[in-house]
């Protein structure tokens, strides 16, 4: 632990230490000067009753006397007030059972209040009637000691936030020499040495700081030339002398290690460059001009490149290469290009006798680096055939691969339609107020042939690749009306989602709107809910498709509302009976002003329309309440229940 930590350790634990003193002191000064009006307020209550439960005595008016006691009584203030004749024995016994202690449990126990009884004898002359007793309940002085207690160590706090701010501050003066000579020890450790420039006032961490500083300088003078040297010997090894590139072995070496390198890079590109005609141009002008030729082709590739290179070397005597990992397209294209204009410019120093041919190759982490030089050099040749002096840019994929898993996909889908094999699981939607049911949004889930449940975000991507999403929402609809008639008290209402590829099949419309007309019990317990996306992408089909379904008396909702710029547009054309807001919209708001204000926007909006709206990812009760106060009427989440798998009774 550093030093600071520790010395904010120290004053924390003392100021915690003083607070508690002081709490104490505070909630024992507070405790006596309660009991002492408890004991006051009780025996003003009997003084005051003393008087008018004489005429009711006097008269043996019980009657009376209840009155008259209940009156004060009712109140609240007093937890027991009891009348005695003048042998002792109670006429009249008035106690508060219930406790309206709004305190914690545990706070009568550690501080106990005294309650002392009233007492005021009544009589009427010289004749004693009897005598009043009166206890004072002592919830409200408990709130008063709660709430003082709560005053005192919210201030407590703050000032401790205050002193803890304050003490940072200083201490960040203080030790600031401090952790410079740490920082100074570090580097010189990892060989890099420099000079504590600010020169403390203290004594004691000035001579340190000195004394850093000249040892600082010594040892760097004496490792600079060591490192100088040991530079040198890299460079022999690695370095071309000409372009001072990496040469041949250096380069090998780095791409190597970056190929080795388990997710060191999601993708990869390799620049391979041939200079055609650079022996002719070192025949003809001398080694001398083709060296300097080649320089200045490197100063460009480093230039151009040193944003994005991973690896810049010479590869061969006319050959370049660099790497350049994780540059998405358009970054690329713009690589492509710049290179392409500016090698074309040093090379037209050379009376065009020196011809760039040049590949790219995108790889990823799977990759050799056989092929990949192997698919260089055939963009490389792709350019010399072609003439047209571009830079071909190819991309390595494991196509068999992907075309094997694709098929696999689709293999498994198609068999799971034709042997039926889904899964249906359904979540309740409730209203928030009442906390009562609305109905129950199903999802299905693919089974493979070992049984297990394949989720949606697995086999969707592939569905609708290969079209499939018509096939799956007819089946899963098929489902769910067996279910609603096998199961008529199981669930009252139903939702399911519906893709865009489902509603532009007219062969899924027809077939739809075919089995609802078999079945209109089963259509008004239906509700079909379709994605913001895909209302907004398409809005002729959505309204083709929304009006069939209300032809057929099926409720229509939009699902993950909120987030589109242009969705309230589509709203107001084709309002649909609800509305489901975002989960991430929902569960925004509580945390950004921004995102809250939208929210509010959007139920204002749907309220003059008379659209209810169904937030999703209700998870807590503090966000159960915040929609609430926003006039939401339902939610979805996991706060409600999670989703459960429906079990379908078989038919009798």
């Amino acid at each position: 632990m550093t030093l600071r930590r520790q010395l904010l350790l120290a004053i924390s634990i003392i100021f915690f230490a003083v607070f508690l003193g002081l709490q104490t002191l505070s909630v024992l000064t507070t405790r006596d000067y309660l009991q002492q009006q408890l004991a006051s307020h009780a025996q003003d209550a009997a003084t005051a009753l003393s008087r008018p439960l004489e005429e009711a005595l006097v008269k043996n008016d019980q009657t009376l006397a209840n009155i008259q006691i209940s009156t004060l009584f009712d109140r609240g203030y007093y937890k027991k007030i009891v009348v005695l004749d003048p042998a002792g024995k109670v006429i009249i016994n008035k106690e508060l059972t219930g406790s309206k202690d709004n305190v914690p449990a545990w706070m009568p126990s550690l501080f106990d209040l005294q309650t002392p009884a009233g007492e005021a004898f009544i009589s009427s002359g010289w004749r004693q009637l009897g005598k009043v007793i009166v206890i004072s309940h002592p919830a409200y002085a408990y709130e008063y000691l709660w709430r003082s207690m709560k005053e005192m160590a919210l201030w407590m706090f703050v000032m401790y936030l205050i002193v803890l701010g304050l003490t940072t501050v200083l201490l960040r003066i203080i030790l600031g020499p401090l952790e410079k000579i740490e920082e100074v020890a570090i580097a010189i450790q990892a060989k890099r040495f420099q000079r504590i420039e600010i020169v403390p006032q203290t004594r004691e961490l000035q001579r340190v700081v000195l004394a850093m500083n000249h040892m600082t300088e010594r040892i760097s003078s004496m490792l600079d030339a060591e490192i100088s040297r040991a530079d040198g010997f890299r460079r022999d090894a690695f370095i071309d002398k000409v372009t001072g590139l990496e040469n041949r072995h250096g380069f090998d070496l780095r791409f190597n290690h970056l190929l080795s390198e388990d997710g060191r890079f999601e993708s990869a590109v390799i620049f391979v460059f041939e200079f055609d005609g650079l022996k002719e141009y070192n025949n003809h002008y001398g080694y001398q001009q083709g060296d300097t030729l080649l320089a200045d082709v490197a100063t460009v590739l480093q230039e151009v490149v040193s944003k994005y290179s991973h690896v810049l070397g010479r590869i061969g005597g006319s050959s370049m290469a660099v790497v350049c990992i994780d540059v998405d397209q358009k970054a690329m294209n713009l690589l492509i290009d710049a290179l392409h204009y500016r090698l074309n410019q040093v090379l037209l120093r050379a009376s065009r006798q020196v011809r760039l041919a040049a590949g790219a190759v995108v790889f990823g982490p799977a990759q050799q680096r056989g092929d990949i030089f192997s698919h260089a050099d055939l963009a490389i040749e792709t350019m010399r055939q072609s003439g047209n002096g571009q830079i071909t840019l190819t991309a390595m994929e494991d196509s068999e691969a992907v075309l094997a898993g694709s098929h696999g996909w689709r293999t498994m889908i198609s068999d799971a339609l034709a042997e039926n094999r889904w899964v249906l699981f359904a979540q309740p939607v409730m209203r928030l107020q009442l906390r009562q049911l609305v109905h129950h949004e199903v999802f299905s889930r693919l089974l493979d042939t070992q049984g297990n449940l394949v989720p949606a975000n697995q086999f969707l991507p592939m569905a609708l690749r290969h079209q499939l999403m018509p096939e799956i929402d007819q089946a899963v609809i098929t489902l769910i009306m067996d279910m609603l008639q096998k199961n008529p008290g199981s669930y009252k209402n139903i939702a399911v989602n519906v893709s865009l590829q489902s509603m532009e099949s007219k062969e899924f419309r027809d077939w739809l709107i075919a089995r609802l007309k078999y079945s209109p019990e089963l259509a008004a317990r239906l509700s079909v809910e379709i994605s913001e996306s895909a209302c907004a992408r398409d809005h002729a089909v959505t309204r083709r498709f929304v009006s069939a379904l209300r032809t057929a008396g099926v409720r229509f909702g939009v699902d993950h509302f909120g987030l589109d710029p242009h969705a309230l547009n589509f709203i107001r054309e084709v309002p649909p009976d609800y509305i489901k807001l975002d989960g991430g919209l929902v569960q925004e708001v509580s945390e950004n002003e921004n995102s809250h204000a939208h929210l509010r926007a959007i139920v204002k909006f749907a309220q003059s329309l008379g659209i209810s709206l169904v937030a999703q990812n209700v998870e807590t009760e503090a966000s159960l309440q915040l929609l609430i106060a926003d006039h939401i009427e339902c939610g979805q989440g996991f706060y409600f229940g999670a989703p459960e798998k429906i079990v379908v009774a078989a038919a009798e």
